[in-house]
């Protein structure tokens, strides 16, 4: 189901089963702007429905986010029992992908950011339309990006996420932030002008910033003198 935002925008949300993130929908006059393509069929169909003209930006390498650009064979991790679409499907066409460093592995044809790009359109009742899309530093998950729209609000996918580590020799599994990384990205919000966050996987998409800011402060204060990372 798609969930409308406002008058130019609109979400499909996240699910579980299959794990899909959820799909930001911008509007514009001649083309739609897309943030992450999820997993599911339903996200599929939407892809091939939409008219005219299609970009994406997505938000980092993560299969919940890059599917329905990637190619599949049988054993993948992530492939569902009996998924023979995700094994046949033809990708949908796109004008262009902006995706982070990183992303370049699973994405070969996708533009890379490695600074902030500014892309000026207008909405179909002709009102302009702001996209920035932003390398996000992010303990989840190199080269992330962010896309900010109209200086209001801030596409982020995963990028407030931590980390997870598996277990390897004597590395027990647990969730970490980097220091740095997690305090550039602080300092980076802060920054920006927009004012909602919207956050993957939430059960609330679209969050105050200052809401999201202070809890990643609230990680930030748990770091200990001379350790890079925060352990959870």
């Amino acid at each position: 189901m798609i969930k409308q935002i406002n008058e130019y925008m609109s979400y499909i949300p996240s699910c579980d089963r299959p794990i899909s993130s959820d799909v930001g929908i911008i509007y514009a006059k001649d083309r739609t702007y897309l943030f992450d393509v999820g997993s599911t069929y339903e996200c599929l169909d939407f892809l091939y429905s939409i008219q005219g003209k299609k970009q994406a930006v997505i938000s980092h390498f993560h299969g919940d986010h890059t599917w329905w650009l990637t190619k599949h064979k049988k054993g993948d991790a992530g492939l569902e029992p009996g998924d023979e679409r995700s094994l046949n499907y033809e990708r949908p066409e796109f004008e262009k992908i902006y995706i982070g460093k990183g992303t370049e592995k699973y994405i070969p044809d996708g533009m890379i950011v490695t600074e902030a790009v500014t892309v000026t359109d207008e909405t179909k009742d002709g009102k302009s339309l702001k996209l920035e899309i932003i390398p996000m530093p992010s303990s989840h998950s190199k080269g992330s990006l962010a896309l900010m729209v109209n200086d209001e609000f801030l596409f982020m996918g995963d990028s407030t996420y931590c980390r997870y580590i598996e277990p390897k020799d004597d590395i027990e599994p647990h969730a970490e932030y980097n220091v740095q990384k997690l305090k550039e990205q602080i300092d980076l919000l802060k920054s920006l002008k927009a004012d909602k966050c919207l956050v993957s996987h939430e059960e609330r998409f679209i969050r105050p910033k200052k809401v999201v800011i202070r809890q990643l402060e609230s990680v930030f204060e748990r770091r200990k003198p001379g350790e890079n990372t925060i352990i959870l």
